[in-house]
């Protein structure tokens, strides 16, 4: 543990070294301040310092007091009050972080060239009068990272320092104090939190994830765009929401701000919010056809997601006008396919399929404007083979080997020719979805494929899909009554008997397990327990059951 001094002792110790104290060192203590880091319920997390390295409120301080904190405060040397807007970088391991408070600031000059071993150093502690400054000499100075001095000195602190910081006879901060288990007293180069900087990917940084407190956004534009997606997909909806403010305050003449805003308020059912931030996007983005388009799709999601929720000025006629208008500005696929994608909405099919149809030449979207001109044909009741023909376009998009993007279309057409009793082809196309998607898919769509083998006669494919389906759902009695079922029908007697009666064990009122075992029992040679069977399965009211009876009678 470190050494402790009585308040006493220290104060004599500041006045000793007073004389001793070169006035730029005085002068850095206006650029200290305290942090005060929170819990999201407004409770107290850490208590620590940190200087500042502008004017304009760039601050360094330790890491360890923003691990889990929800907001903090800085009080500088005049005792003002600032929160801290967002955090820009940080070191776990050397404990330093880099963040920004919401004021002018007062800031200290940082050593550019090491202070050597055997020099005089001072320690600035914090106060709004007079603050300790305490002198010290560097004991050893060490390199990390190949560039960045951290300083080991040995000498007696106050507890109230915690990430103060040292700084030479020039009055230039060298490091931050950091505290430690042993006797020695270690400082972390200032220079090193200094060169932290905000990129694309700094939301997605996991020491920066560690504090709700926002992440900057980057500078570059590109960048700051990739953090603000970045930040929606990892952050807490708070977070978020901060950050995105932040972005506007920055770019606030780029639409991606407010349409972000406004898919956050969409989100939370804030639907006149949303449509004050798409109004300034209209206003003020240089983008105004992307500003259109994206009113549409908000407006179009909300009605596709969130019909029950009355919005009177959002219609899906609205949503169209804003898409046309987006096409009008710039000619775009992508707007077009909007379009299409409310003319079905509102169960105009017929126009819905022109649309999609007068853009299938651009190659991203080609088989997804297929599959949708497929439903709209389903829609409007066309002959199932102008489907299929465009299923069939929609899978010629896509050459072998397949990718997990051909997927869906596989399983459409499989769905559709099993509808149109293509049983074969149907169980190809299922099989190829099954092996894009293997280690993914659920019991349905095995139970769904099952379905299709019984009726294409492929007995030994559908027993093992059945079989799948028991050992994926083992409670439900459905699948045991299937499997039974299907049993009987290949005569695997004995083993429709045992099935039928697992299916009866999960649901003692299942009349399809009944009857099956009822079957079973009967052809096994056990009539008089079949007909009990039999009758049990009429009393549960299956309407096959007294056919069955009137057969074996």
């Amino acid at each position: 543990m470190k050494k402790i001094i009585t308040s006493a002792f220290l104060l004599m110790a500041a006045a000793i070294h007073l004389h001793a104290q070169p006035a730029p060192v005085k002068n850095a203590a206006k650029a200290v301040f305290s942090l005060t880091t929170f819990r999201a319920d407004g409770s107290i997390l850490e208590s620590s310092h940190g200087v500042f390295i502008d004017n304009n409120g760039t601050a360094i301080a330790d890491w360890a007091s923003f691990v889990g904190a929800d907001h903090a405060v800085v009080i500088d040397a005049t005792g003002k009050k600032m929160d801290v807007e967002y955090l820009i970088g940080a070191d776990e391991i050397y404990d330093v972080a880099k963040f920004h408070v919401n004021g002018k600031t007062t800031a200290a000059t940082l050593a550019t060239t090491p202070t050597a071993a055997g020099s005089p150093i001072y320690l600035v502690g914090y106060a709004v009068r007079q603050p300790e400054i305490i002198t010290a000499k560097v004991k050893n100075v060490e390199t990390f990272m190949d560039q960045y001095p951290y300083y080991i000195m040995d000498m007696q602190v106050p507890d109230n320092t915690k990430s103060c910081p040292f700084v030479n006879e020039k009055g230039q901060v060298v490091g931050l104090y950091q505290q430690t288990k042993t006797y020695e007293i270690h400082a972390t180069s200032a220079q090193y939190p200094t060169s932290f900087t905000a990129t694309g990917v700094s939301a997605n940084d996991p020491v920066l994830r560690l504090s709700s407190i926002p992440t900057a956004i980057a500078d570059d534009l590109d960048q700051a765009i990739i953090g603000l997606m970045l930040t929606s997909q990892t952050a807490d909806s708070a977070k978020y929401a901060r950050t995105v403010s932040q972005f506007i305050d920055k770019f606030p003449n780029a639409s991606e701000g407010y349409t972000s805003r406004a898919q956050f308020y969409v989100n939370h059912n804030n639907f006149e919010a949303a449509d004050r931030d798409l109004q300034t996007c209209l206003q003020k983005a240089e983008n105004k056809d992307d500003a259109h388009f994206t009113y549409a799709r908000l407006m179009y999601q909300k009605e596709i997601y969130k019909k029950d929720i009355p919005y009177e000025s959002w219609t899906l006629d609205r949503a169209l006008q804003e898409a046309q208008t987006a096409y009008e500005i710039n000619p775009l696929s992508l707007y077009k396919h909007l379009q299409a994608q409310i003319l079905y909405t509102k169960a105009e099919f017929q126009q819905a399929y022109d649309l999609l149809m007068s853009i299938t030449d651009s190659d991203r979207l080609k088989p997804e404007l297929l599959y949708e001109a497929a439903q709209c044909k389903t829609m409007l009741q066309a002959p199932k083979e102008e489907t299929l023909a465009l299923l069939d376009s929609a899978v010629a998009c896509f050459s072998k080997p397949y990718t997990i993007d051909a997927a869906p279309y596989f399983l459409a057409r499989a769905n559709l020719r099993d509808e149109m009793g293509e049983y074969r082809k149907a169980i190809t196309d299922y099989n190829q979805y099954d092996s894009l998607m293997v280690g993914r898919l659920g019991v349905d769509f095995f139970y769904q494929r099952e379905q299709c083998e019984v009726k294409g006669r492929q007995f030994q494919q559908a027993l093992n899909d059945i079989e799948l389906c028991t050992q994926l759902e083992p409670r439900e009695p459905l699948y045991f009554a299937e499997k039974a079922s299907l049993q009987l029908r290949v005569n695997m007697k004995k083993e429709a008997l045992a099935t039928a009666e697992q299916c009866i064990a999960l649901d003692p009122d299942n009349a399809d397990g009944y009857l099956i075992k009822g079957i079973a029992e009967v052809q096994l040679g056990n009539k008089k327990a079949g007909m009990v069977s039999l009758n049990k399965a009429k009393e549960l009211g299956h309407e096959q059951a007294q056919t069955i009876i009137d057969k074996y009678k």
